[in-house]
């Protein structure tokens, strides 16, 4: 599968395209009063870079729970896979992370996560960036 291809499957980008597709949502948060969610997800040892966590996150059947709009990096910080949902409040993509959690506990385990929202999560978010950037 071609992982750029934007079909049902979400985007695969590197970091730089990841913090500029998050800056974009940021503006469009804030000028619509709509939030969105990003998701941590950070593998046990093992995935050592970014082909490996790619190539892992596409053969999981977790990759088949984010939709076309959602916007999946894997940042070299871990390495760490980061999921962006756009138009999602806390309570949505709590229902996403327990999906996924419950997907990847059936073939590895060990993987530690995280949620934000914007705006409610600003302060822990620019954490976030700032520590992957």
């Amino acid at each position: 599968m071609d992982p750029t291809n934007r079909g049902s499957q979400p985007l695969i980008v590197g970091g730089d395209e990841f913090m500029a597709r998050l800056a974009d949502e940021i503006v469009r948060s804030d000028r619509y009063e709509h939030p969105f969610a990003i998701l941590t997800l950070q593998p046990p040892a093992g995935a050592q870079d970014f082909g490996d966590l790619t190539g892992r996150w596409l053969d999981s059947p977790a990759s088949g729970l984010t939709r076309g709009c959602d916007v999946v990096a894997v940042l070299d910080d871990g390495p760490m896979l980061i999921i962006m949902l756009p138009e999602t409040d806390v309570s949505g993509a709590g229902s996403v992370l327990e999906r996924l959690r419950s997907a990847i506990a059936e073939t590895e385990q060990e993987w530690e996560f995280g949620l934000f929202e914007y705006p409610q999560n600003k302060a822990q978010l620019q954490e976030l960036i700032e520590k992957a950037a």
